[in-house]
């Protein structure tokens, strides 16, 4: 199998792959992949979004020609380091050696874009005319696609970042809200007068165990992630927080969810003479994308003709396709195969990274 895969394709993403780049310090990716693009005479630009992220890079945007009417995305940074990452090289796939993870997600979109933009670039010359967009800060708050500088142009975007396999993409995928309840209680000394304290752990813990958490219904899911309060053994807390997320498929759904946890944690605080403040916000917001659509139809269009089986699939993950999709870029998340994401065991089929590699390719020619 391994003979059937160009060389200069999995080179291309062992190299990326390596680059350590956590979410906002995607720096040393982008440096990798404006000296590749640079050198095929694209048109670089790095928007401002390191300033809303904080991080040490912006989104990276390349052009050929006049950029044409699609955009093909990938995101720069990793959930888990890449430092000291050794890769494995099967007959059939790329792992790490399980010390590391392997960096999969999303450096298999990165390498099939670049190596996709090589083989039209060789093949048009300065005939090409298309958009790429190297995303930051995906893994945590959608920082890139949030704020990219997005050309009028643009009518598509394709996000190459899901771990489905090629030929399935995301027709769909949930909207998330993050939540923290902060309970506001009364301290006293634990030991000689407990009864004139207010407990904040107890009323944090009263509300949880009244929320429905894990899989609410066939399309809601909820989960608390995070609990922290307390001082000292023998103080009863006066402080406790809990963090957690509310993922459905319709706005609506996760509004209405919303708004009973706000009630459920207010009430246990009401009954317990203590307080609680209630903040919730997005993190990404749902879509879904009408068969009768043009960006549907050319998706099922451009599978079939690399010879892939088009495939629609509802995601309850969010991607760069989400913040997109938000702002009215109508943008389609594709299967590439970045399989088991951010554990030490990813791996991505030779014939899933070239498959990616095509369909980036036939889509800049399409541009």
């Amino acid at each position: 199998m391994t003979a059937a895969i160009d060389r200069r394709l999995i080179e291309t993403f062992l190299a990326v792959a390596a680059i350590d780049g956590l979410s906002g310090n995607e720096l040393g990716v982008a440096q990798f992949i404006g000296v590749r693009l640079a050198a095929l005479g694209l048109s670089l630009h790095e928007d401002d979004a390191a300033h809303a992220s904080g991080g040490n890079s912006g989104n990276l945007i390349a052009r050929a020609g006049d950029g044409g009417h699609t955009v093909l995305l990938a995101h720069m940074d990793t959930a888990r380091s890449t430092a000291g990452m050794r890769p494995v090289l099967r007959a059939d796939r790329i792992t790490s050696d399980t010390t590391t993870v392997l960096g999969v997600d999303d450096r298999a979109g990165v390498a099939a874009l670049l190596h996709a933009v090589e083989r039209v670039i060789a093949a048009r010359g300065e005939a090409a005319r298309f958009s790429l967009a190297f995303t930051i800060c995906e893994e945590t708050t959608l920082a890139g696609s949030r704020h990219l500088a997005i050309d009028p142009a643009w009518k598509h975007g394709f996000v190459f970042d899901s771990s489905q396999r090629p030929g399935r993409f995301i027709a769909g995928s949930y909207g998330c809200k993050r939540f923290c309840a902060t309970v506001q209680g009364r301290a006293a000394h634990s030991g000689i007068a407990p009864e004139r304290g207010i407990d904040a752990v107890r009323v944090l813990a009263a509300a949880i165990s009244a929320l429905p958490l894990g899989r609410i219904d066939a399309e809601t899911t909820a989960n608390v992630g995070l609990m922290h309060g307390g001082s000292a053994l023998n103080v009863v807390p006066d402080r406790a927080q809990a963090e957690g997320e509310i993922r459905a498929t319709t706005a609506p759904r996760v509004e209405q969810i919303d708004a009973e946890f706000n009630a459920t944690f207010a009430s246990a605080a009401r009954v317990a003479g203590a307080t609680v403040d209630y903040q919730s916000h997005w993190e990404f917001e749902p879509y879904r994308h009408d068969p009768a659509s043009s960006l549907y139809a050319r998706t099922v269009e451009l599978l079939r003709a690399t010879g892939l089986n088009p495939e629609p699939y509802i995601t309850p993950g969010g991607s760069d396709a989400n913040a997109l999709n938000a702002r009215g870029l109508a943008a389609m998340n594709l299967g590439i195969g970045a399989q088991n994401p951010h554990g030490n065991d990813e791996f991505i089929l030779l014939e899933d990274l070239a498959a990616a590699a095509a369909i980036a390719e036939r889509l800049l020619l399409e541009s």
